[in-house]
C-alpha cells in the first residue's frame, strides 16, 4: 500500500512526540536492553563476555589473541543447561495451538450465526497462513529471553496471495430522446422501440396527467456510469509477528495496555529495502551521509546494539537503517502543549496514528488505533507489563555450572603427581635418551647409606574435594526448580522405584508447575485471535477458498464466502482447556487404557470409522493394517466420484440409480453406510447440498443401497439359528421382511 505523507507542519509536530517518548526512561530501557542481550548471548553459547561500561557493550573474550586467558580458556568447556531447560518447557508448552470459537452476537440471529461460523474457518485459515505452531514456539522463547511479549497482527496485500477483480467504471454522457407535457411540464422517455421522434402533428395521451396533447419534443443530457472493464487487485492475509523488548518499547509505568500511550517497534534493514518502501527518501543525503560516517541507523546505535546478531561479536554491519514505526495515542498529543496543534492532531487523527520513520527521517503516517493491531502479554505474576525476561533466574545456575566444570577438569588434570628427583643418583640425560617400556629396568646409583627410594620425591598438587559432586548436584536441583523443567517433563531418571504410577504422577505434577506460563498465553493467544479474524474479514473482497485435508486423506475445498459476513461476532473464546495438551505418549496410554477396560462405550469410540486414523498414529506403527480401513478409505473414493456426477435415471421405470454401484458381496456396508451418514451430517455434506444438490442426491442413493444390504444381512444373521415356519418352511420364523427399496429412508 503507498505510504502517506502529511504536509511539513504536521510531520514536525509527529516527530516531535515520536521523539519524547522515544527518550523516555533511556536508563531504564538501556538496563532492559543490557539484560536481554547477556540472554542471548547466554542462548547462543557465548559465556566468556563481560560488560564494559565505556563501550556499553557485552565485550566476547577472543581467547585466540589474548595471553592472559588463553590458560584458562583451555579449561572453559560450559554446557549450556539455560538453553536445555527453556527448550524443555517450550518443547511442553507447544505441543498444540488453541483454535478459535466464534460466538454470534445475538444467538437468535441467524446472520450473526452465519457470521460465526464463517469466523471459525477464517480463524483456521489465518492460523494455517501464519504457521501459528511456530509463533507459539517464537513467543515463548522471546518470554524467557525478553520478557514481555507483543504481538502485531496486520493486513499485508500481496499478488501472491492471489487477486481479485473489480468492476472498472467511468461516467459517460448519452442524450436522450424526451417527450415534454406542455400542460403538467413532466418528460417522459420516448420508448427504446421507436427510433425516430413522434410526427409533430400526432396527439397522444400524456402518461403523466392522461390528457390529449401535442406533445413537445427534445432532446437532454445524462451522466451515467457504465461498467468498461476489469481491473485486477492483490488479496491480502492477516499476518501475526512476535517481539520482545529488544524491539518494541512500551511505558514502563503501565499496567494494562490501556494505559501506555505509545508503543514504538523497531528493527533494522538494509537501506535499499527501505527506499523501497519510502521512494521519497530515496537519494536522502541526510540518511546517505549517516551511512558513510557510522554504518547504520541513528545517532543512538544503543537499542540496534542490543538487537544484532550475536555473530557480529562486536561488529556492525553496513549500509543497515532503523525503521521506526509509532502508535500514537490521542492522549499523546498532549504533550506539544500548543492547543491549537493539540486539536488539529486530534482532528486528524482522532483514535490513533502510526507514524513510520527511517533513522530520523519522517517516511509516513496514518490513522490506525494502538489496541486494533497490538496485543500486550499481561502477566497475572506481575505488577506491570514490562518485566524481567523468565530466563533470568537460569543465569546464577548456568555460571555456577561452568565453575565447576572447568574446576573438575583442572584438578583431574593437576591431580597426576609430579616426582623431583636427586640428579647425582637419576641420569637424566640418559633417562631421556631411553625408551620408556613397561616394566623397563634402569641404571640408578643410590647415595651412600641411604635407600634409592630417598632420592625420589613426589608431590600430588590438586585433589577434587568430595563435596564437588553433591554440590553440582545441588546446583542440576535447583536448575530444575527455578525453571520449572522436573526431570518427568523431559524424560529424565526420577528418585525411588521409578514405577509407572510413580512416573505419570511425576510427570503430572511437573506440567502443573508450568500450568501458569501455559494460561498466560491461551489467555494473550485468545485477544490475538480477536483482533486478527476481524482484522480479516474487514479486509476481505472477494470470496475465499482453502483447500483442506481430511483425516482419510481426501481433500475438501472451504469456502468463506462475502454473504456469510453480514452479522456480527460477539466474542471469540479459544477450544482448548485449561490443562496442558496431551502429549503422544499420553494419548497413547489413555487409548490403551480404554482398551484395557472393556466398556461398551469406550470400544464403540474406539472402533468408529472416523478414529481409525487417531488409532494408527496413537500404535505408532504406520505399516500397521486396521481392518475396515480399506473399506473408509475406498467409501472416501467412491463419494469424491459420485460428486463429480449425477444420479441415473432409469428410462423404463424412471428410478434413479446412483453412478457409482455397491458390491453386494465384498464391501462391508456397515462401515461404508457409516461413511456415507457421516458425511451427509458433516460440514462438507452440507456444503454439498447447497452448492452440488445433484451430487449430493448421487451419494444418499449410493448409501441407500448399502443400507439395503446391510438390512439383509441382519435379516439372514437373525434368522439363520431358528427353526423354520410352519406356514412357510422355506422362511424363518419369526424372520422380518426386508424392505423395499421405496421404504429406505432417504438422509436428507
Amino acid at each position: 500500500m503507498p505510504s502517506k505523507l502529511p504536509d511539513e507542519r504536521i510531520q514536525r509536530l509527529l516527530l516531535e512526540v515520536v521523539e519524547h517518548f522515544d527518550s523516555e526512561d533511556r536508563a531504564v530501557h538501556e538496563r532492559q536492553i543490557r539484560k536481554c542481550r547477556r540472554l542471548k548471548l547466554y542462548w547462543d553459547n557465548i559465556f566468556q563476555a563481560w560488560y564494559s561500561e565505556v563501550a556499553h557493550d557485552w565485550r566476547v573474550w577472543d581467547t585466540s589473541i589474548s595471553e592472559d586467558t588463553a590458560d584458562q580458556a583451555y579449561y572453559d568447556k560450559p554446557v549450556n543447561t539455560f538453553r536445555a531447560y527453556i527448550e524443555t518447557i517450550i518443547a511442553a508448552l507447544s505441543v498444540t495451538t488453541p483454535s478459535a470459537k466464534c460466538f454470534p452476537e445475538d444467538a437468535e440471529s441467524s446472520l450473526d450465526t452465519i457470521t460465526a461460523k464463517a469466523g471459525d474457518k477464517i480463524g483456521q485459515l489465518i492460523n494455517r497462513h501464519n504457521n501459528s505452531p511456530l509463533i507459539w514456539i517464537k513467543a515463548l522463547y522471546t518470554y524467557y529471553t525478553e520478557g514481555t511479549v507483543f504481538f502485531y497482527s496486520y493486513p499485508r496485500y500481496d499478488e501472491k496471495y492471489g487477486t481479485y477483480e473489480q468492476n472498472r467504471t467511468e461516467e459517460v454522457v448519452e442524450e436522450r430522446n424526451m417527450i415534454k407535457c406542455p400542460i403538467c411540464g413532466q418528460t417522459t422517455e420516448v420508448d427504446e422501440v421507436q427510433d425516430v421522434f413522434m410526427p409533430e402533428t400526432q396527439e397522444e395521451n400524456c402518461p403523466n396527467c392522461g390528457n390529449v396533447v401535442q406533445m413537445e419534443q427534445e432532446q437532454q443530457s445524462f451522466t451515467t456510469t457504465k461498467i468498461v472493464g476489469k481491473t485486477k487487485h492483490p488479496k491480502s492475509r492477516v499476518c501475526i509477528e512476535v517481539s520482545g523488548g529488544l524491539y518494541t518499547k512500551i511505558a514502563n509505568y503501565a499496567k494494562t495496555p490501556e494505559q501506555t500511550p505509545y508503543l514504538i517497534h523497531a528493527y533494522e534493514c538494509h537501506y535499499a529495502d527501505a527506499m523501497e518502501e519510502y521512494e521519497h527518501l530515496l537519494g536522502n543525503p541526510k540518511l546517505l551521509n549517516q551511512l558513510k560516517s557510522q554504518g547504520m541507523g541513528p545517532l543512538d546505535t544503543y537499542t540496534q546494539w542490543g538487537r544484532l546478531n550475536t555473530l557480529y561479536m562486536g561488529e556492525y554491519p553496513n549500509y543497515v537503517v532503523t525503521k521506526r514505526k509509532a502508535w500514537l495515542r490521542p492522549s499523546s498529543f498532549n504533550i506539544l502543549g500548543n492547543t491549537d496543534d493539540i486539536k488539529e492532531l486530534r482532528k486528524l487523527y482522532s483514535r490513533g496514528v502510526k507514524v513510520c520513520l527511517v533513522n530520523d527521517e519522517f517516511g509516513s503516517a496514518e490513522p490506525e488505533a494502538l489496541d486494533d493491531y497490538w496485543t500486550i502479554s499481561v502477566n497475572p505474576l506481575e505488577d506491570y507489563l514490562t518485566h524481567d525476561p523468565a530466563g533470568v533466574g537460569l543465569v546464577a545456575t548456568q555460571e555456577i555450572t561452568n565453575d565447576i566444570i572447568s574446576l573438575v577438569l583442572q584438578t583431574i588434570e593437576h591431580g597426576v603427581g609430579q616426582t623431583f628427583a636427586d640428579p647425582a643418583v637419576l641420569n637424566f640425560k640418559a633417562y631421556r635418551d631411553t625408551e620408556t617400556i613397561p616394566g623397563g629396568v634402569y641404571e640408578a646409583i643410590p647415595k651412600s647409606g641411604k635407600a634409592l627410594g630417598e632420592a625420589f620425591y613426589q608431590v600430588k598438587t590438586a585433589t577434587l574435594s568430595s563435596e564437588i559432586m553433591p554440590f553440582f548436584e545441588l546446583i542440576q536441583s535447583l536448575s530444575q526448580l527455578v525453571s520449572g523443567a522436573l526431570p518427568s517433563l523431559f524424560g529424565g531418571q526420577l528418585d525411588g522405584s521409578n514405577t509407572a504410577s510413580e512416573y505419570s504422577m511425576s510427570q503430572a505434577q511437573a506440567r502443573q508447575r508450568i500450568q501458569n506460563i501455559f494460561k498466560l498465553f491461551t489467555s494473550t493467544w485468545k485477544e490475538v485471535q480477536g483482533k486478527a479474524i476481524p482484522l480479516f474479514i474487514n479486509n476481505m473482497k472477494a470470496d475465499e477458498k482453502d483447500v483442506q485435508r481430511l483425516p482419510d486423506g481426501s481433500f475438501i475445498n472451504i469456502f468463506i464466502r462475502m454473504a456469510e459476513l453480514e452479522g456480527k461476532i460477539g466474542k471469540i473464546e479459544l477450544e482448548a482447556a485449561e490443562n496442558l495438551p496431551l502429549t503422544w505418549s499420553q494419548i497413547k496410554d489413555t487409548i490403551m487404557k480404554m482398551f484395557e477396560l472393556q466398556n461398551p462405550v469406550f470400544l464403540e469410540m474406539l472402533m468408529a470409522p472416523e478414529n481409525i486414523p487417531v488409532l494408527r498414529d496413537a500404535i505408532g506403527l504406520n505399516g500397521f493394517y486396521i481392518p475396515g480401513e480399506d473399506d473408509r478409505s475406498k467409501q472416501n473414493d467412491e463419494i469424491k466420484q459420485l460428486l463429480e456426477s449425477e444420479p441415473i435415471e432409469d428410462p423404463e421405470t424412471g428410478i434413479f440409480e446412483p453412478s457409482v454401484d455397491i458390491d453386494p458381496i465384498y464391501d462391508k456396508h456397515v462401515i461404508q453406510f457409516e461413511i456415507v451418514r457421516q458425511w451427509a451430517t458433516s460440514e462438507a455434506g452440507r456444503i454439498a447440498k447447497i452448492d452440488n444438490e445433484p451430487g449430493y442426491q448421487n451419494v444418499l442413493l449410493h448409501g441407500q443401497k448399502h443400507y439395503l444390504e446391510m438390512n439383509k444381512q441382519m435379516v439372514l444373521e437373525q434368522g439363520a439359528g431358528e427353526p423354520k415356519g410352519k406356514d412357510n418352511p422355506e422362511k424363518p420364523q419369526g424372520s422380518k421382511e426386508i424392505k423395499e427399496e421405496s421404504d429406505v429412508p432417504v438422509i436428507q
